[in-house]
């Protein structure tokens, strides 16, 4: 997997290590549930995102899934990940601005282009941000809060586009 594609396999191995942590923190008291669950029949209304227009499923090898749901709990705490991986004939700037709009249903856009939505917030804050700015001519948007968001990205990917939407949820 190249360092350009939505991280499907680093968001497993983000919800496996947020469970080692957590059962770290848990406590010694026995009365606490703790599980692991992934399946690939996510849908976009599992995102909050409609699908664009003429857009369809991608699959990046015939071992990959166009789509994944990852969750990780142990009492109170847990990570619920669900994630989908598009391509479309239209352009990269279209599919970006569609989403922008889509996007902001859920509150202020944060365009990961701008350095200003890369600056990392006081400890305590809950204010989302971006971890690192796109490739030159890429996309990415996130709105929400640091514990629970919505994030697409959106590249050229030869002669089409590809996108990538996923929701993050954090509880803490």
């Amino acid at each position: 997997m190249t360092s350009r594609t939505f991280p499907l396999r680093r968001l497993a191995v983000a919800a496996l290590a947020t469970l080692t942590l957590a059962t770290a923190h848990a406590g010694e008291d026995g009365g606490f549930s703790a599980g692991l669950q992934a399946n690939s029949r996510t849908t976009p209304a599992d995102v909050g995102l409609p699908v664009f227009s003429g857009a369809v499923a991608f699959t990046e090898s015939k071992d990959d899934k166009p789509g994944a749901s990852l969750g990780a709990w142990v009492g109170a705490f847990g990570l619920q990940i669900h994630a989908l991986k598009y391509r479309v004939a239209s352009s990269p700037a279209a599919v970006a601005a569609f989403y922008a709009k889509e996007l902001a249903r859920y509150g202020a856009v944060l365009d990961c282009r701008d350095p200003a939505a890369r600056v990392k917030p006081p400890k305590e804050d809950e204010r989302l941000r971006c971890d690192n700015a796109p490739k030159a001519g890429d996309f990415e948007y996130r709105v929400g809060t640091a514990r629970n968001f919505r994030v697409v990205s959106v590249r050229q990917d030869g002669e089409a586009t590809r996108f990538d939407m996923a929701r993050i949820e954090l509880r803490l």
